[in-house]
């Protein structure tokens, strides 16, 4: 006759160890709370930094529409004492050069707001940062706008590549460009 050979695991040694001082009351188990956020607008669950990096892309898209207000987000004042860049944007008296240069900003903002919040569509992003979808359809077609705006000044002097690369960030955010 053969005896059989039981192995066990050094988890089921201690599961047991425990479970038989939980019987005889040496240690007391202690329920476990699930906090769950207050609501799906909750701005916890968006990486740090995330609120500034949407702030300074509203505003940077804000100078390229006279300064009005992008998505609830406060929009841009140019300084007082600088005339010209006052006019350029308060009057939309920008050029290719202008549009290339704050593109790059958003560019810059955006590929931030990708790698701390992988996985998020921009709709997402805005949801739990609180705005409402009056507001997530103003910043998301200002967007557009102001890509479809940088393409069509590719001729102009807006370099291809900053225009390619807002494309490119905005599909990877799920923010569909203007055909």
């Amino acid at each position: 006759m053969q005896r059989a050979l039981i192995s066990f695991s050094p988890y089921w040694f201690v599961g047991t160890i425990l479970a038989a001082l939980l019987a005889l009351g040496f240690i007391v188990a202690v329920p476990r709370v699930v906090v769950m956020p207050a609501s799906s607008n909750s701005t916890h669950l968006l990486a740090k930094g995330t609120e500034g990096l949407l702030k300074q892309t509203a505003a940077h898209l804000s100078k390229m529409n006279k300064g009005a207000s992008v998505g609830g987000f406060p929009g841009f004042e140019p300084p007082e004492d600088d005339k010209k860049y006052r006019s350029k944007v308060n009057d939309g008296n920008f050029n290719a050069q202008d549009v290339n240069d704050w593109v790059k900003e958003i560019n810059n903002f955006l590929r931030q707001i990708v790698q701390k919040n992988p996985g998020m569509t921009l709709e997402e992003i805005l949801q739990k940062q609180g705005l409402t979808a009056e507001q997530i359809a103003n910043f998301s077609d200002t967007l557009r706008n102001v890509e479809v705006m940088a393409r069509s000044m590719k001729h102009y002097g807006v370099a291809p590549e900053t225009a390619e690369t807002l494309t490119a960030l905005m599909e990877t955010l799920g923010a569909v460009p203007w055909p």
